[in-house]
């Protein structure tokens, strides 16, 4: 076959896909009913280790742009930082860290709706919730506790959004808990809150059809776009993150881990596929490039691009971004397996990793300022912060 074997990079679940592919007519993803539920059915031969490889470096990703930001608020850093993500495309980590938790959740409960029944997986989603519910107040009362030990200097306060503790902290912690503000950069677990309350009726509607169900999770996306559902509220973070179109990107998430939809696309696509995403994507970092230095350009691209709305040139970006970075996980995974085994075991535990790096990064933020605020703290703090947040892996394997 004239193809990117996923035996090559992930050896046993490629064999099986492949072969469920050949059975199936070798599409790639199934959107007919029958070809999907027989895919759904097949049970995976053990855990996805690239998918939880792929959730660690996303983690990774989420870490350091938030450090940089504060240090480009507080420091004298001036432009010279460690790129993010979307200096160089239309999405980031933020976009990985939801498609990817909807993927789990298709994997894993899609599983569990045959075995056990939709009761069972909505008890079960209800517990996530509430799981990620304490993590969200818990985090934000220890970062809390935190700078009021370290920090006094209002500045600094504001810069991490911890002010308003500083004032009335029952008010702030209770407008938290309520989902009426966001600190810290937990706006995403607000939306994850979100999501997850929908995710027992996309594994219901995918079962049944998967076009319909596709069909209204995208209409409710286009009535983002087209104005109706154009929400600016602040409350459970919409201002950032509009659930009614993040909701397709979980939603494509959940369809694809139902049917483990990574093996069998990279199990079946060719070089020229690759290679052409590959190139799409380049198109995408060079348009990127160019909004930066033609202000009409970006008057009429960022518009379609823009990130609370989750823009067509975004999803765009993102559907061709996917495949690559899998590939690049494949390839990570079979040439640096250390790294590639110490972010799977992150990403196994991402919510307590999430957390971790929330503390983490009020901790860098404070010894930054220590160490004057120059572009050298800045590398020295960076570093050893990412050291430290792969090895708080260690203790949270303990406990977990």
């Amino acid at each position: 076959m004239d193809g990117i074997s996923l035996g090559a990079f992930f050896p046993p679940v490629g064999v099986m896909t492949m072969a469920a592919g050949a059975a199936l007519g070798g599409l790639p993803i199934a959107f007919r009913q029958h070809d999907f539920l027989a895919r759904s059915a097949a049970r995976p031969s053990r855990r996805d280790h690239a998918i939880d490889i792929a959730r660690g470096i996303a983690l990774i990703f989420i870490l350091y742009p938030h450090f940089t930001q504060i240090a480009a608020a507080l420091g004298s850093i001036g432009r010279a930082r460690v790129p993010y993500l979307s200096d160089l495309q239309f999405c980031d980590p933020a976009d990985f860290f939801v498609f990817l938790s909807g993927y789990v959740y298709g994997l894993v409960y899609g599983q569990r709706a045959v075995r056990d029944g939709y009761r069972t997986v909505v008890r079960q989603t209800v517990r996530r919730m509430a799981q990620i519910f304490r993590a969200m107040v818990f985090t934000v009362a220890l970062c809390v506790g935190l700078s009021w030990l370290l920090i006094d200097d209002p500045a600094v306060l504001r810069a991490l959004d911890l002010l308003s503790f500083e004032r009335s902290g029952r008010e702030a912690i209770a407008g938290i808990a309520l989902l009426l503000d966001s600190t810290l950069f937990i706006n995403i677990l607000a939306l994850y809150l979100l999501l997850l309350a929908t995710a027992p009726l996309f594994l219901w509607g995918f079962r049944r059809s998967v076009a319909a169900t596709a069909a209204v999770s995208l209409g409710i996306w286009l009535l983002v776009q087209i104005g109706p559902l154009h929400v600016t509220s602040t409350w459970a973070g919409m201002h950032s993150f509009n659930p009614f179109a993040w909701q397709l990107l979980f939603a494509m998430g959940i369809l694809l881990g139902m049917q483990r939809g990574f093996d069998a696309i990279l199990a079946s696509m060719t070089r020229a596929q690759a290679i052409t995403l590959a190139l799409a994507c380049l198109g995408f970092f060079a348009l990127r490039t160019g909004i930066r230095v033609s202000p009409a350009l970006a008057e009429l691209v960022l518009p379609i691009a823009h990130k609370p709305a989750f823009g067509p040139l975004r999803l765009a970006n993102f559907v061709c971004l996917v495949p690559v970075f899998v590939l690049a996980v494949g390839w990570l995974e079979r040439q640096v397996p250390v790294l590639a085994n110490l972010l799977a075991r992150s990403g196994a535990l991402s919510l307590e990793m999430f957390c971790v790096g929330v503390v983490l990064t009020l901790l860098m933020g404070v010894a930054f300022l220590a160490l004057g605020g120059t572009l050298l703290a800045y590398g020295i703090v960076l570093t050893a912060g990412i050291a430290l947040y792969l090895v708080a892996i260690i203790p949270l394997e303990a406990v977990s």
